[in-house]
């Protein structure tokens, strides 16, 4: 009898899931609510239409020409300033303090145009933009400098 008892054959284990489950669902939950989402900030341009009809034309439309020597800006035809690089790079403090002189002397204007020529880098357009769609001014007593808005409605196309 002895042996009968040596002899017995055991059950194999069982693997339980649920725990292993349960862990995985508790850190999905946590994964989910951790996570950053990216922010895409999304620019409204206004393209010309070949189809356009006749507009009557503003008294005033800053245009930004943007060259690999550097940047003009313009009144359709007229040239108001030229911009060169400083140390390779645009110089887009003195490009601000343009624009802002500007829309004191405009301020209903919010059209503006960057044209660029052939080959010039994606960074350096938005970066034109920025600069002309808003500057920071110390302004009053604050010390904290302010954001003002200048021309915020931006065209794009291509240098004459």
């Amino acid at each position: 009898m002895r042996n009968k008892h040596r002899r017995q054959i055991r059950k194999p284990a069982e693997l339980l899931l649920v725990p292993m489950i349960d862990i995985f669902t508790v850190l999905v939950t946590f994964l989910l609510m951790t996570a950053v989402f990216s922010r895409i900030t999304i620019v409204e341009l206004d393209l010309p239409s070949s189809a356009a009809a006749k507009v009557t034309e503003p008294v005033f439309r800053l245009e930004v020409v943007v060259r690999k020597e550097g940047l003009e800006l313009t009144n359709g035809s007229t040239l108001i300033a030229a911009i060169p690089k400083v140390n390779g790079a645009y110089d887009l403090k003195a490009l601000s303090e343009l624009a802002l002189s500007l829309k004191r002397d405009h301020p209903d204007e919010d059209n503006a145009s960057v044209l660029l020529e052939p080959n010039i880098a994606y960074d350096d357009l938005i970066q034109v933009m920025d600069a002309i769609r808003s500057t920071e001014t110390a302004e009053g007593a604050s010390p904290t400098p302010t954001r003002v808005a200048l021309y915020t409605n931006i065209a794009v196309g291509d240098a004459p």
